[in-house]
């Protein structure tokens, strides 16, 4: 069987092909390029090849949902099944409103609960949005945070300032910066570090008590925090993996 997965998130387009099983191919581009149906349309048809089995994609841009839909299936004659928090998958949402939970943390927490079934787990997606979500060992998505991604901080502080500058880069390796620059590259690095290591402790303790949780990183932004300790482990398509699951749920 081979399935195409489509994430349409809010400033990057992730898709990945898994065949047999086995992930044969991943691929990552701006949602600006492909923003259109037809340009979608001509990316999926440059971009992969078929026959498909199925096809799954999850959406955090509602008016782009049904025509990736459609461009999919013109593309390849297969068409999408669409992850949303209200359709039946293996997962229970404790939201006080379920359906408000995005389709890109239900395909992340599917993921880890399918990848790593029977433990507690808390996902760590660095995307544009850096969102922390717990996932018990039942299926159970307990809830979560929602904090600017690192890239949006970057953003932030050089629109809303008169004379710093963005900064971009690797991670620094002091937090004591000695030019402008460093002091704002250790700030956005460190300074996000410490937010996303303060929701884990606080929602391991609301979530789990006493228990350890299994700490997963996700995300675009994940591997410049990999030596942080902020997760256990990286599984950097936790997201296509659920899509996978979903697929056939």
């Amino acid at each position: 069987m081979r399935v195409l997965l489509l994430n349409l998130g809010n400033t990057t387009l992730l898709g990945g092909v898994i065949t047999l099983g086995r992930l044969e191919r991943r691929f990552r581009t701006p949602l600006a390029d492909v923003r259109t149906g037809p340009k979608l349309r001509r990316f999926l048809a440059a971009e992969v090849r078929g026959p498909f089995d199925r096809a799954a994609l999850c959406s955090v841009v509602p008016e782009l949902t049904l025509p990736a839909c459609a461009a999919v299936k013109r593309a390849l004659g297969v068409t999408p099944r669409v992850l949303r928090a209200e359709n039946a998958h293996s997962l229970r949402i404790a939201y006080k409103r379920p359906r408000e939970l995005g389709a890109d943390r239900v395909a992340a927490a599917l993921g880890a609960h399918t990848s790593y079934p029977g433990r507690d787990k808390i996902v760590v997606d660095f995307g544009t949005a850096t969102t922390v979500t717990a996932v018990k060992a039942d299926g159970t998505v307990a809830g979560g945070a929602i904090l600017p991604g690192f890239g949006l901080w970057a953003e932030m502080l050089a629109a809303r300032t008169a004379q710093l500058p963005k900064v971009a880069g690797a991670a620094p390796r002091t937090a004591v910066g000695r030019t402008p620059r460093e002091a704002i590259a250790a700030g956005l690095h460190f300074g996000h570090a410490g937010a996303v290591r303060e929701l884990l402790t606080r929602i391991s303790r609301e979530v789990y008590g006493r228990k350890r949780p299994l700490v997963l990183g996700t995300g675009g932004n994940a591997d410049r925090f990999r030596h942080d300790n902020l997760f256990a482990e990286h599984v950097p398509d936790l997201i296509l993996l659920g899509l996978h699951a979903f697929a056939y749920a």
